[in-house]
């Protein structure tokens, strides 16, 4: 089986460049650029600051080895690994530790296409025990922090409040007489009659309704077609002789209505009176 080289997986050389010597003017940090590059946008949740607290070692102890930049990508991608495949898959402690050791093997023995001499003899040993002093010492602690939580609630309940208690019976003084029972008694019985006889008026008239709808429809299917017809145009004539005697009757009230208007304009208009003769002279 092909080994699969961890080198260059995760950060690449310029971004190992970037991280140790971050560019004042952009305002990054190194722990700033690993989160951007790992691709963990809040960095404010505790499960990523964990992730970020565990990468940011993982570096400075490569860095304490005198790392170059292959070997600090390929240690970075291998610790990664594990932490991830280790919490995704709650795998116990001797699981999680027998991925790391066969991926450090694999890049500490150069038997290609197996395996590539990453790492010399010395820095796996130096690696090896750093993983345990460091995270497997602490490898409960980051199962607890990546379980996921269960919230169970709880309701005590009294024995006394499941028990159906008996009703009430209400007090003497609340209570009918017998005279007053028989009246209530006959009143109920007189509303009961009298729906009664509301629904036997209502029965009777949708029957005499339906009665009525049958004739209606019997007689004009028993009508002739040519009767019809007839009937027709007896009231076509009708209602034409009706439309132009209406017709008449109104060009009639029109007129007078226009004769009356005109008479009170004419009633309204100034009346002339004729010029003065002068005054005859006197014989002097």
């Amino acid at each position: 089986m092909m080994a699969k080289s961890y080198v260059w997986k995760d950060l690449s050389e310029q971004k190992l460049g970037n991280i140790r010597h971050p560019h004042p003017k952009k305002g990054f940090t190194g722990r700033d650029l690993l989160a951007q590059y790992n691709d963990i946008r809040d960095v404010k949740d505790p499960r990523n600051e964990i992730h970020l607290d565990l990468y940011v070692h993982t570096l400075q102890f490569g860095q304490s080895l005198q790392f170059d930049a292959a070997k600090l990508s390929g240690l970075f991608s291998i610790v990664k690994d594990v932490h991830l495949r280790s919490i995704r898959e709650q795998l116990a402690i001797e699981s999680s530790f027998s991925i790391f050791k066969s991926l450090i093997l694999q890049h500490s023995v150069h038997r290609p296409p197996f395996s590539i001499g990453l790492f010399s003899y010395t820095e796996m040993r130096r690696i090896m025990d750093w993983m345990l002093d460091s995270y497997y010492k602490h490898y409960k602690l980051y199962q607890y922090a990546y379980t996921n939580r269960i919230s169970l609630s709880t309701t005590t309940i009294h024995p006394l409040d499941t028990v159906e208690l008996p009703f009430l019976t209400p007090p003497l003084e609340d209570a009918m007489t017998e005279g007053e029972n028989q009246a209530r008694l006959a009143e109920l019985a007189k509303e009961k009659e009298k729906e009664a006889a509301a629904a036997i008026v209502a029965a009777a008239a949708a029957a005499e309704q339906t009665r009525l709808t049958k004739l209606r429809e019997e007689y004009k299917a028993s009508v002739p077609i040519e009767v019809k017809k007839q009937v027709e145009e007896g009231l076509e004539r009708e209602l034409d002789s009706l439309r132009k005697a209406m017709e008449s009757k109104f060009e009639a009230q029109h007129q007078a209505a226009l004769d009356r208007l005109a008479a009170l304009e004419a009633s309204r208009a100034p009346v002339s009176t004729p010029p003065q003769s002068a005054a005859p002279k006197r014989p002097a």
